[in-house]
């Protein structure tokens, strides 16, 4: 990752390098807003968190996709050596006696299990030799093999954990994926608003300066009208308060560029000594939602929805646990094999004898004083909660999406009003900017004209960058792109 960082934190630095302006120095980054949702989704460490979450999540679905194959094991006793008094009966004596018994042992086997997802079941292939030598008056060597044996357990009418993992495991990951593209878009509205700031803060330092120019430039003008009396002192100590109020104005955007660019540097992850600059984008197209339509994908991939949905099943696996646990329970457990024992190791594998072995065994509750239905009447309590949950949730986010779809043209609409005010207010500064020059416009006019130009530009930042939040919010509860009329993917490509 640290590579990769490199890599665009360089692209990016060359690319502001051609891209600079005249007022901008050689070693300043100039980002677009993509450039910072592009950084924001690698470099941010709330992207780490968010990565290592899913990760945990993807290993943890990788681990129940192992489980379902077969398994093979080599189980090993190397070395066992007993040096010990047992006691033993002696019928000569009619008692009990203690005697030293020295003995070495070693063994081995190989094993292969399945699990048997229909009935939650497992089977098993063994097959394994052990080697036994005694010490003492009687020293002898045994060997005792089983070269093959296989089998099947199971609970009959038992809990069946197999069956409701392959429900939920595939309904976790899902969870998974979708609250990873979630926050991916969280970090894209985090990425905008941060970004947003910094412009505002960036377009006011610059109005600030340029009026501080107008004004000092106006005020030398207004030097010269004031000696050929065409002015008051009262208008000529207007333009001057101008130039000082000018003046206070850029130090005071001054500290706001300082504070926005340092939130949005730490955001991404960049040196904190990164000299840093934003190009606002151009007024987006506007984007139709259908309603309809974000509702439909808001059911399909939220992944609030996809936890809530979660819950109910395994509230209805717990039901069933308590179910089949608290009443009658049978399980079975049958093999067929052969086994053999011998002096050597050749013999042991002569003749083997069939070995078989099936067992049954049966659970009934005859008392319990009712804490089995208790189990089932909490069980099922829990259900009715877990369900009545994901139905309001659903209601809530239906909710969201409407109002959220129809804030999103409301704030488009603004966003065109702002633009036109933007417009008109810098025509007519420029007019009235002219007009003084020729003395056909007094102070008055001007400051006004001035102060209606320096809130149209703030109010058309604010309204696109509430557009943009609006549009992002969106797009996180519903998984979608309306601009490009697809489901919104990640490729995952972190995942070695």
């Amino acid at each position: 990752m640290k590579i990769k960082k490199i890599i665009i934190f360089t692209s990016l630095l060359l690319i502001s390098v051609i891209q600079k302006m005249s007022a901008q120095s050689a070693d300043t980054i100039v980002l677009n807003m993509q450039d910072v949702i592009r950084l924001a989704k690698d470099s941010s460490l709330t992207a780490f968190r968010c990565k290592n979450m899913y990760l945990a999540n993807y290993w943890t679905f990788r681990n129940y996709k192992a489980s379902l194959l077969p398994a093979l094991s080599l189980n090993l006793q190397p070395v066992s050596y007993n040096r010990q008094l047992i006691r033993r009966y002696d019928s000569y004596s009619d008692m009990d006696v203690y005697r030293q018994q020295l003995s070495f042992s070693t063994g081995g086997g190989l094993s292969l299990t399945q699990n048997f997802l229909p009935f939650g079941g497992r089977f098993y292939v063994n097959s394994s030799i052990d080697y036994l030598r005694y010490f003492g008056d009687n020293t002898f060597n045994q060997y005792s093999t089983v070269p093959f044996e296989i089998g099947y357990v199971n609970e009959i009418l038992g809990f069946n954990s197999l069956k409701w993992q392959r429900k939920i495991e595939p309904l976790k990951f899902e969870q998974a994926q979708a609250e990873y593209i979630y926050n991916t878009e969280k970090i894209s509205q985090m990425a905008v608003t941060y970004f947003f700031e910094l412009a505002k803060a960036l377009d006011s330092y610059s109005n600030a300066k340029i009026q501080a120019e107008n004004s000092q430039a106006l005020l030398m003008i207004g030097k010269r009208k004031f000696e050929i009396a065409s002015i008051s002192k009262a208008d000529l100590q207007s333009l001057e308060l101008d130039v000082l109020n000018a003046q206070n104005a850029i130090l005071n955007y001054e500290i706001q560029v300082k504070r926005a660019s340092m939130k949005l540097i730490s955001y991404l992850g960049l040196p904190k000594d990164t000299n840093l600059s934003v190009i606002i984008p151009e007024k987006p197209q506007k984007v139709v939602v259908d309603v309809q339509k974000a509702l439909e994908m808001m059911n399909q991939n939220n992944y609030l929805i996809k936890e809530k949905t979660n819950n109910v099943v395994s509230a209805e696996m717990n039901l069933d646990k308590m179910n089949k646990s608290t009443r009658f329970n049978a399980s079975v457990s049958a093999s067929v094999g052969f086994n053999q024992q011998a002096e050597t190791l050749r013999d042991s594998y002569k003749d083997p004898m069939r070995r078989d072995v099936v067992s049954v065994s049966l659970t009934i509750p005859l008392m319990d004083w009712g804490t089995g239905r208790g189990s089932r009447n909490i069980a099922k309590n829990e259900k009715d909660i877990a369900v009545s949950e994901l139905q309001q949730k659903i209601q809530e986010l239906e909710q969201d999406v409407v109002i959220t779809s129809g804030e999103l043209m409301v704030r488009y609409s603004l966003m065109e009003s702002s633009y036109e005010a933007l417009k008109i207010a810098e025509e007519v500064y420029n007019s009235n900017i002219e007009k003084f020059k020729n003395a056909s416009c007094d102070i008055a006019v001007l400051n006004s004209s001035q102060q209606r130009l320096q809130n149209a530009q703030v109010e058309y930042i604010s309204a696109m960058s509430n557009y943009w939040d609006i549009l992002y919010n969106l797009r996180a509860m519903t998984l979608y792109d309306f601009e490009k009329s697809e489901k919104i993917q990640e490729d995952f490509n972190f995942i070695k």
